[in-house]
């Protein structure tokens, strides 16, 4: 495999390939991995069976993303990802920022941010199961949120 030095880079076959600033391979421009490698989930309080869901995607250097990104969601029993939840009364439901499409119902979800990188939602059950809801971003990353349950 023949390497040349060029503009600082090293060329395989004629091909650029480095490590961006955010962390992710680039060749010739383009995106080889994608930069979203970590996400913050944030669940809020009980209103009336629903709480919100927000979920903001960051690079390897913790800044927030600046493209939509798709994403799975899967709600699990618990944060340690042992179990599948049933999935609540109606689940997860997309908000006002990003798409949702379910694979699964109430189980697995295709996810995509918005082009800040955040996505919202909500999660509805008038039971009590507890829940723990994760993101698995597409560099196998899979992060959950810690577990709750509405009273």
């Amino acid at each position: 495999m023949a390497r040349s030095k060029t503009d600082g880079q090293l060329s395989l076959h004629g091909r650029k390939l480095m490590v961006s600033e955010s962390g992710n391979l680039v060749s010739n421009g383009r995106q080889m991995t994608p930069p979203a490698v970590h996400a913050t989930i944030t669940v809020g309080a009980e209103a009336t069976n629903v709480r919100t869901i927000n979920i903001a995607l960051f690079d390897a250097e913790g800044r927030a993303i600046d493209y939509v990104e798709t994403f799975e969601i899967v709600v699990f029993s618990s944060a340690a990802m042992t179990a599948f939840a049933t999935g609540g009364s109606t689940g997860v439901a997309i908000g006002t920022n990003g798409a949702l499409l379910a694979l699964v119902a109430k189980i697995c979800f295709l996810a995509t941010s918005e082009s800040d990188g955040t996505w919202d939602g909500t999660w509805t059950d008038i039971g009590t199961e507890s829940v723990s809801v994760a993101v698995r971003l597409p560099n196998g990353n899979v992060i959950p949120s810690t577990a709750f349950a509405n009273t």
